[in-house]
């Protein structure tokens, strides 16, 4: 074990042998068995269900697509249009925003091998449908590869299910996480926590702060455990809208954390964002699963707001966040 912490100074105790991991790995043999520990845990961890070769390609597609592009790309953090973030080691510190909906004249190889051998892959929508109970709608995804922290949080705060608290995730390790990379953590049964939604006092727009310092402060009262579990190339790591998670700190210039995330509701369920917005999306349906392309890149009107964020940000963003508060209030 390694002592690291998380984003805001909480310390975890992370496995660098098998047998020092507390989280159990599952096999797409025990269906029932992954649904019962994802019910009780918030997070179940499923041992090599994606091929290597498809998690190499990925790798391999990152560094030919994404790599040299000097444009704008959504990032997951601030969800902004940004350019790639580059450290010493040439890894990408700003991760990519939605795969799905990458730019086809630069980005077609990799946006179509994430829909088609990723998001849609027999073993991956297996698990997804068993936790769902529907066949999956894929609302969101994210590419990382340099090990940037991300705050503690609930996914729920952002995106949900309109029957809020049932979407789930994956974090698909795309090649063997170090402790030092920066793992993806959670805090087991913190989904069977009741969780304030989104509100004027949380709101995104100009409190999240206040809402980070709330789950902070409901992890410490509460004395949630915290687990950075072990994952190889291929291992996917299953968790809850309402679970509390994120990636450690990690100052480690050696290790990457090349990973791909994807979040799904149920196939028959509208998407709500921030709490307070359904939202009834066209999906493409790829392999019997649904694909939400948000701010698709294939279509002219997202290429030009996606060129009006890059040139215009101050005023883009503030009428963006003035809006956000608009509905919250609306909604409360």
């Amino acid at each position: 074990m390694i002592s690291l912490k998380t984003p805001h100074g909480l310390s975890v105790q992370v496995p660098e042998l098998d047998k020092e991991d507390p989280s159990p790995k599952f096999n797409l043999s025990q269906l029932d068995e992954i649904k019962k520990y994802y019910n009780e845990e918030g997070y179940v961890v499923l041992k090599g269900i994606i091929a290597e070769d498809i998690c190499d390609k990925a790798r391999s597609l990152w560094e030919e697509e994404v790599k040299p592009f000097k444009g704008f790309i959504y990032r997951q953090a601030g969800t902004k249009a940004e350019k790639n973030l580059l450290n010493d080691r040439g890894w990408i510190m700003n991760p990519i925003l939605n795969l799905q909906s990458l730019n086809p004249k630069f980005f077609n190889k990799l946006r179509s091998h994430a829909v088609n051998k990723v998001f849609t892959n027999p073993s991956l929508k297996k698990v997804f449908t068993a936790i769902l109970e529907d066949k999956p709608k894929i609302v969101q995804s994210m590419y990382f590869e340099g090990n940037s922290a991300t705050w503690e949080h609930q996914d729920s705060y952002y995106l949900d299910s309109e029957r809020i608290g049932t979407m789930s995730a994956a974090w698909i390790a795309l090649e063997d996480i170090k402790p030092e990379a920066g793992r993806f953590f959670v805090c087991p049964k913190s989904h069977l926590i009741d969780s304030e939604r989104q509100n004027l006092e949380n709101n995104i727009a100009d409190r999240h702060d206040h809402y980070i310092s709330q789950i902070i402060k409901k992890i410490t009262e509460k004395g949630l455990e915290i687990r950075a579990p072990k994952l190889n190339k291929g291992d996917v790591l299953l968790w809850n809208a309402w679970t509390i998670h994120g990636s450690l700190k990690s100052d480690d210039t050696s290790s990457s954390r090349s990973s791909i995330t994807c979040h799904a509701i149920a196939n028959n369920d509208s998407l709500i964002q921030r709490h307070s917005r359904i939202i009834n999306i066209q999906c493409d349906n790829i392999n019997e699963v649904s694909i939400y392309r948000p701010k698709d890149q294939a279509k002219l009107l997202n290429k030009f707001i996606i060129s009006a964020e890059s040139n215009f940000p101050g005023i883009f963003y503030y009428l963006k966040y003035k809006a956000v508060k608009y509905l919250i209030r609306s909604k409360n």
